[in-house]
């Protein structure tokens, strides 16, 4: 089958068409370049996304307990704070074994 250039356009543009409705199913969503930070709106470049939550943040609220995660428990349960406690004082982070 011979494609000119303008059919050949529109095949490409149905299957970019078709690649991004079934990459809402089956694909993961890329990564924004540019996002507002969740907790205090600020635009950030690469902006960090909270595993527990799913919301993308600044690096000062990068954290779960810097933007008041809704799933704060599943981070403390991680094993990487295994046999840790972790608390906040005057808006540190402090972690004790």
């Amino acid at each position: 089958m011979f494609l000119t250039k303008k059919s050949n356009n529109r095949f490409v543009g149905i299957l970019s068409t078709i690649g991004s409705f079934f990459s809402k199913f089956f694909g993961k969503r890329k990564p924004p370049v540019y996002e507002n930070c969740f907790f205090c709106r600020e635009r950030v470049y690469l902006p960090f996304h909270c595993e527990y939550c799913g919301r993308y943040f600044c690096g000062k609220h990068r954290l779960p307990c810097e933007h008041n995660c809704k799933n704060i428990e599943g981070w403390k349960k991680t094993s990487g704070s295994e046999g840790a406690t972790v608390e906040i004082r005057a808006g540190n982070l402090i972690v004790r074994k």
